[in-house]
C-alpha cells in the first residue's frame, strides 16, 4: 500500500465489522497504512481499527491470547531485562505487572513502544 500521504483516504477500510476475509484483508492494509500516526483522527481511526481486527481475529482465527507477553517475556530473557526495566517504556510499575501477569492485554501504544526498544516489527506482538 502506498505511504499515507499518496493513498486516497476514500480507500481505507470504513469503521464497521469485518464480515469476511476480503473485508479482513483490506482492514489489514488501512492499518498498515496509518499505524505510524501517533496523533489526530488517523491515530483514532488506527486504534478504533485495530479492536475490529482482533475481534475478527479472535472469532476466526482463534490462537493463545498471550502471544504477545510470551514473545515479550522472551525478549526480556533474552535481553536481561526485568519487569522494573519496563516501567516508564510500557507504563507504570502497576501497568506493567499487569501485562505480565495477563490481566491487562497489549494497546496499541504498548506495541509501539516494545517494538521500538526491542527493534522488531510491530506485528510481532499481535
Amino acid at each position: 500500500m502506498p505511504a499515507l500521504n499518496q493513498y486516497d483516504y476514500n480507500e481505507l477500510y470504513p469503521l464497521r465489522v469485518i464480515k469476511n476475509n476480503k473485508d479482513y484483508k483490506l482492514a489489514l492494509k488501512s492499518l498498515e497504512a496509518v499505524f505510524d500516526e501517533t496523533g489526530g483522527k488517523l491515530a483514532e481511526y488506527a486504534e478504533t481499527l485495530t479492536v475490529l481486527i482482533e475481534h475478527y481475529e479472535s472469532e476466526n482465527f482463534p490462537m493463545n491470547e498471550s502471544k504477545g507477553v510470551d514473545l515479550l517475556e522472551f525478549l526480556m530473557a533474552q535481553n536481561d531485562l526485568k519487569q522494573k526495566d519496563l516501567t516508564g517504556i510500557i507504563g507504570t510499575k502497576s501497568s506493567v505487572s499487569e501485562i505480565l501477569s495477563r490481566k491487562r492485554p497489549l494497546n496499541l501504544q504498548h506495541i509501539r513502544a516494545l517494538a521500538d526498544k526491542f527493534n522488531v516489527k510491530p506485528a510481532t506482538f499481535i
